[in-house]
Order: C-alpha cells, then structure tokens, then sequence
C-alpha cells in the first residue's frame, strides 16, 4: 500500500514514512497547490488536503494511466494507493488551547524566521505562568485519508507535555525547542529523531489510523468501502 501525503514539508515526509512503514508514502505531485488552512479544526483543514490531492489525482488522465500502468498485474490501482494528509499543531492550556490551528501562524510571520518568532510569542505569553503544572501543553495532530473513491478515514494523536522557559536543542523545528513531554527533562529538539518518530503526536495518530485501516480491510486492498 502506498500513501501520498499532501505536503512540501519535508521533515513531515520523512516523519510519516517512518511512522507508516513498512508502507510507502511518497510525496505528492510537485506544482500541487492545497487549500489554505482554516481555523475551525485539525481534522476539517486535513480533510482538506487529502480531499483536493484525491480530486486532483484522480481527475487527471495522464496521472491515472500512470497509476493503472504501475499497479501490479491483475490489481485496481485504487486499491494501491491512498491519500493522507494531516494538520497539526501546539495547544496550551493556561492559553485557552493556543495557539491551535493557527500554530504554524501564531506570531503573524512567514518564511524561515516563522518558527523563532512563534516560540518567541509563546514564550511571552507564558511569562508570569510558572511550574511545569501551569505550563501544561499538547501536540494535537489528526490525520486524513482519503481513497480514489473518495471514502474518509480519521485519527487523531495528543502527545501531551509541558512548555520549558526557554529554548534547548537544535533538532527538530516548529515548537520542539520549548516542548517537554511527559517522563522526560528533555525537550524535543534535544530528543534522537528516531526517538521522536516513535512517541510523537504524528506517530500516535499514524499508528491510530494505520489500526483504522486494517479494521476496514483497507491496507491488504481487501475491499473499498
């Protein structure tokens, strides 16, 4: 079973083929152009995604002799491939769960900077909360996948932790510099990557809905719903 993940993230490619194996996920076609995202929820901007890559795909001609032409002898390529896309982000409790969908957004800025200045913002909106009780936070990540035929199927992972005050480490992007997780003194930018891969809110959610998908009988192709 392949899955194409809707993303130019990079370092979320590499985190859901870890996730996911020994399932394939490739990246999605390259001058694919997904919907913004919303605010209303993780789970509504993921459909999203894998709604329009699915659409996208699928209504192409050249891109479906593509796949008839790689399916194995005898198989429906709709049977081989499914579309998953995820969203996800940092929700704080003492913030009334902020930043949430807007994470990626938080401190109004784009481009390579974004990520210093969010954990900046969030540093100082946390400034007079102190203790790792008052600094209470999960990573919330819900995943998408939609098939050739348009069925949908969802998970959704909490990696739960708190906020440290101030940044450590240099793996990792996004929040991990500040994100403790529960049972460790380390943040997660201080964390193996492989380590990461295994506990993370991404792997929670992937694994939740890699359970989904044999329950269907989705990942053998056994039937489509």
């Amino acid at each position: 079973m392949r899955f194409m993940l809707a993303t130019g993230n990079a370092h979320k490619l590499q985190e859901f083929r870890s996730i996911l194996a020994p399932c394939l996920v490739v990246p999605m076609l390259a001058g694919v152009e997904l919907p913004p995202e919303g605010v209303e929820s993780f789970a509504e901007n993921a459909a999203g995604k894998a709604v329009a890559l699915a659409e996208l795909v699928v209504g192409d001609p050249a891109q479906v002799a593509l796949l008839e032409g790689a399916a194995p002898a005898g198989r429906d390529w709709r049977d081989e491939l499914l579309f998953l896309a995820d969203d996800s982000g940092l929700e704080v409790e003492a913030l009334r769960w902020a930043p949430g969908v807007t994470s990626a957004r938080y401190a109004g800025v784009d481009g390579p900077g974004a990520d210093a200045a969010n954990v900046t913002r969030l540093l100082r909106e946390l400034a007079g909360c102190a203790g790792s009780a008052a600094r209470r936070a999960r990573f919330h990540c819900s995943v998408v996948v939609v098939t050739p035929r348009m069925a949908h199927y969802r998970a959704t992972g909490y990696w739960w932790g708190a906020i440290a005050e101030a940044p450590r480490g240099e793996g990792g992007f996004g929040y991990d510099p500040v994100f403790v997780p529960e049972g460790s003194d380390l943040t997660v930018a201080e964390w193996p990557q492989a380590d990461k891969d295994q506990a993370s809110h991404r792997a929670l959610a992937g694994r939740a809905l890699l359970e989904r998908l044999r329950r269907e009988g989705l990942l053998d192709g056994d039937r489509e719903a």
